[in-house]
């Protein structure tokens, strides 16, 4: 496909870089040149300097001629723009990041009279993810649903506590079905086999069936946790979107903001929270607010450092479940490793949804694990793929990739060597971000 990508940032270059590993024809558009010439040093792809809201500008980048336009700038109105404008020349796909809530929800301004096809709020997403997060029965890193809510996957930190350090995967024997489909270790992703040992400090990707979920706690001996109070330090969109869902979904919740105008407001927004202003990196506030007694907290300033510092802190007060969210992504793993329960980054939770739409079709869902690394996509198995009828020990998949699930119809099955997959199957697969596309060919039969 020949895809126009609007804005260099963050989200900008990350969908480049995946997009253009796979082969389709990418043309970057950015205002700055400074921030253009960035990108063209490390990404192979074409970038123009100039206004992606701006018709010469889209001509210029061959718009009669693409597929798909993506526009994720920083300003919502130039996405929009630039949307109906590619909507003008008749291309077929485009997708917005818009986030401003006035503008998703303003009848005058529906997707369809934009012309976009689909847009993507980084506050919100990255709320659902906290919140998901904090419903977890024990700490998890990373939490995320497929076929339909059927099969968790979570992300697991590996302690002095855990139960099976330095055991081989295949001699572990779990109380349900459970696969270990990825490893992270010493900042790289592992396909793992059965030979593979468990070893302090490893972050585990584990598949599980939904109806045990709940049952992790007692699956690896953990203490179970229920959260019921949250504290969130930052009146952030994020820090509003996830008071509002915890509010619905009957938590009690405190939210704490430095801006006393800033607060008045939200205090408005959020009548079911209790809104305080202060400084939430003040320990003596946090301690008159109760964070030793609180379950779960959020740091979602617009600092990271703040974040990071304050998270520690209420972790070393007694908090059972601390959650950061972080920009700058060479800060998640020293979180990680340092007590931060989880990380949340918006730009990753964005460029999955984006490729998720992108990929639609075939492809149902996708998770994009460590920086894009590696990736988790959920497919349905066409009638044509070679794989059909063969024994998963005998089929000939990239050797960096696991099938991790596979859904037929309302059966879950965690696969075994000797499982067969049948067409219209559900699959959950786990790949090195290189090996994507010879996964899709594997599987779609090389028909697109």
């Amino acid at each position: 496909m020949k895809i126009i990508i609007i804005g260099a940032g963050k989200v900008g270059c990350q969908i480049a870089k995946t997009l253009s590993l796979e082969n389709h024809d990418v043309t970057l558009i950015e205002k700055d040149d400074v921030i253009r010439q960035s990108a063209q040093n490390s990404l192979d792809v074409l970038t123009i300097l100039g206004n992606g809201a701006n018709s010469r500008t889209l001509e210029e980048a061959g718009i009669k001629q693409s597929d798909m336009i993506i526009a994720v700038t920083s300003s919502d109105e130039v996405n929009m723009i630039a949307c109906m404008t590619a909507k003008q020349f008749g291309v077929p796909q485009k997708i917005a990041r818009i986030r401003n809530p006035e503008y998703l929800y303003a009848n005058a301004l529906s997707r369809e009279k934009l012309g976009i096809d689909f847009t993507i709020n980084p506050e919100r997403a990255t709320a659902k993810e906290i919140v998901k997060l904090l419903k977890s029965p024990i700490n998890v890193a990373q939490l995320q649903s497929f076929a339909g809510g059927k099969v968790q996957l979570f992300e697991l930190k590996v302690d002095e506590s855990f139960p099976f350090i330095n055991q081989q995967l295949k001699a572990i024997t779990f109380k349900h079905p459970i696969l270990v489909a990825a490893i992270y270790r010493n900042d790289k992703i592992i396909i793992p086999d059965g030979e593979e040992k468990i070893i302090t400090g490893d972050n585990l990707y584990v598949l599980i069936r939904k109806e045990y979920f709940l049952e992790l706690s007692e699956i690896f001996n953990q203490k179970p946790l229920s959260v019921q109070n949250v504290m969130i330090l930052g009146g952030s969109r994020i820090g509003i979107q996830t008071a509002l869902i915890l509010a619905k979904l009957g938590f009690n919740t405190k939210l704490i903001e430095r801006d006393k105008e800033k607060c008045e407001k939200i205090a408005e927004s959020l009548p079911r929270t209790l809104v305080i202003n202060g400084d939430g990196t003040n320990i003596d506030l946090l301690k008159s607010e109760g964070i030793e007694t609180t379950d779960g907290f959020v740091a979602v300033t617009g600092y990271d450092e703040d974040n990071l510092l304050v998270s520690l802190l209420a972790k070393h007060l007694g908090t059972k479940k601390v959650i950061a969210k972080v920009d700058r992504t060479n800060y998640i793993p020293i979180l990680e490793k340092i007590g931060v329960d989880a990380v949340v980054n918006p730009r990753m939770t964005t460029t999955s949804a984006i490729l998720r739409f992108i990929r639609r079709g075939k492809i149902i869902s996708l998770t994009l694990l460590k920086e894009g690394e590696a990736e988790v996509i959920e497919l349905v198995v066409s009638p044509h793929s070679k794989i059909i009828n063969t024994p998963l020990k005998e089929a000939k998949l990239p050797q960096n990739s696991i099938i991790g699930a596979i859904v037929r119809k309302d059966k879950v099955i965690i696969p075994h060597g000797n499982d067969i997959i049948q067409p219209e199957d559900k699959i959950i697969i786990f790949a090195l971000s290189s090996d994507i596309k010879k996964i899709e060919k594997i599987f779609d039969g090389g028909k697109k």
